[in-house]
């Protein structure tokens, strides 16, 4: 979130104070968290919730950012994440709560 921050509140509707110590303190509590799971399958509800209510949530006051925020977590933090297939993989966009427009022309 922070590389975002260089091209300004683009794709959110505000500037928020989020800062080195956020993303440390969240690596911190995904390491934590994953390293005492005793189940196999990675809790990414909570997580998601942490993360997105709770570390960086806490600086986000406009509900659209928030909603925004949430499909950022939805995308990047899922069940596919660890398959050793790909780094990043494809999330199907219909299960994202935050849907860009149809393409339609500028006339």
């Amino acid at each position: 979130m922070l590389e975002r921050k260089k091209f300004g509140p683009l794709g959110y509707n505000m500037m928020y104070p989020f800062s080195i110590g956020d993303l440390r303190d969240s690596a911190s509590v995904l390491y934590n968290y994953l390293e005492n799971a005793s189940s196999v399958k990675v809790p990414w509800d909570d997580l998601r919730y942490i993360f997105g209510e709770i570390m960086y949530g806490g600086h986000i006051v406009d509900d659209w950012d928030r909603k925004l925020c949430r499909t950022y977590l939805e995308f990047f933090m899922h069940d596919e994440l660890l398959d050793e297939t790909e780094l990043v993989p494809f999330t199907d966009p219909s299960k994202l709560s935050f849907l860009s427009p149809a393409p339609s022309s500028h006339e």
